[in-house]
């Protein structure tokens, strides 16, 4: 599940790879390995790497690090983190972003909640019903966004406190002791060995769906095609405000699954669960490889990024580091993650002109004197 770029042949030209694609201009030794190393292709590699210096380093001075039961405890954090990651890529792929990931996550949980311990509903049912409104508060956000103009910043802002004091308010932040026993096993079970949790394989299969969305489907290829350049992508046919609804209704069905996620171990949950969802979100998205500008995915990059950011704050717990590091720690990590998607971004702007050039300089040496 490799980044994935799709374009319309007038939208934007394709970005930069790795070193000696774009002919020996673009892959001087001067810039060849920073590029590689900033590049979209890079970051499930790099990703790799971090991963496996942070379980070493750990493994070596943090006592415990390497139990099955710390690494237990990573998957399942890491799975919900990937699953939001991908949440938030749907938008951010489209040159939008959704703030309000954790406020839908409390409007789902509060009702598969009051469902389960209050109503007494089957199972099957109240996830079909989460899963519903998690599509329908996200596509009321998409809704508003066409219908008033505003930028999905404006727009998820407001929702964000809208959903969250909404879910609040009629809850009155109410417990609800979860008993049900299949959640119990999907979120406290095992998997293969007693270090895996279940929610590893949720994530994956999230996952693989995504990937097929944007490699196998024509509405994943237009969402990257509004991503990338949504003016030639309405010019050339496509229906903007319909892909962009598809994109909300996904992102609001991740966002269900993650809450349905978050409960499956939790058991003991109310409506300020997701209040700190939306940094992990973004820190997967970012530090996962997925452009911020749009027009591009990478999933594997984004499983990776939650197991590489989760197995870091597990470490600096086990470390005994005080909680007000482990923010700088995220903070830091978010900010490294956004500048190493400013310099890929301006490699590509750069390979793009030099291309440009080199065009523009075979066509004048073509023509006839």
């Amino acid at each position: 599940m490799k980044s994935t770029t799709r374009e319309l042949p007038t939208t934007r030209e394709p970005g930069g790879g790795p070193p000696g694609r774009d002919g020996p201009g673009v892959a001087s030794v001067r810039r060849g390995i920073v590029g590689w190393l900033v590049s979209g292709q890079s970051s499930v590699v790099g990703l790799v790497l971090l991963t496996v210096v942070t379980w070493t380093i750990f493994g070596t001075v943090g006592s415990g690090f390497l139990t099955s039961f710390n690494l237990y405890s990573i998957g399942q954090l890491a799975a919900r983190d990937a699953v939001l990651g991908m949440a938030q890529a749907i938008l951010v792929v489209m040159a939008r972003m959704n703030l309000a990931v954790g406020s839908v996550g409390a409007i789902c949980v509060s009702l598969l909640g009051y469902m389960l311990v209050d109503a007494h509903i089957a199972l099957p049912l109240a996830i079909l019903v989460i899963v519903v409104a998690g599509v329908l508060a996200s596509l009321l956000m998409g809704v508003v966004e066409l219908k008033t103009g505003l930028s999905s910043f404006i727009v998820t802002l407001a929702f964000l406190s809208a959903y969250g004091g909404g879910a609040l308010l009629l809850t009155r932040n109410a417990n609800y002791e979860i008993t049900s026993s299949v959640l119990g096993r999907l979120g406290s079970g095992t998997l293969v060995s007693a270090a895996v949790c279940p929610l590893v394989a949720v994530a994956v299969v999230c996952g693989v769906v995504v990937w097929l969305v944007y490699n196998k489907t024509a509405i994943g290829w237009k969402m990257l095609a509004v991503g990338a350049n949504e003016r030639a992508a309405r010019a050339s046919g496509v229906n903007t405000p319909r892909v962009l609804l598809a994109g909300y209704a996904l992102s609001g069905l991740l966002c269900a699954v993650a809450a349905l996620m978050e409960a499956s171990y939790e058991l003991n949950v109310n409506a300020s669960l997701g209040t700190n969802w939306l940094l992990p979100s973004f820190i997967a998205v970012v530090l996962g490889g997925v452009a911020l500008a749009g027009g591009d995915i990478t999933v594997a990059g984004i499983l990776l990024a939650a197991l590489f950011y989760d197995s870091l704050q597990s470490g600096l717990t086990i470390l005994n580091v005080p909680s007000y590091w482990l923010d700088l720690a995220e903070g830091l990590v978010l900010l490294a993650a956004v500048v190493a998607d400013q310099m890929r971004r301006r490699r590509q702007s750069r390979v793009r002109h030099e291309r440009r050039q080199r065009l523009t300089v075979a066509g004048g040496s073509a023509s006839p004197a």
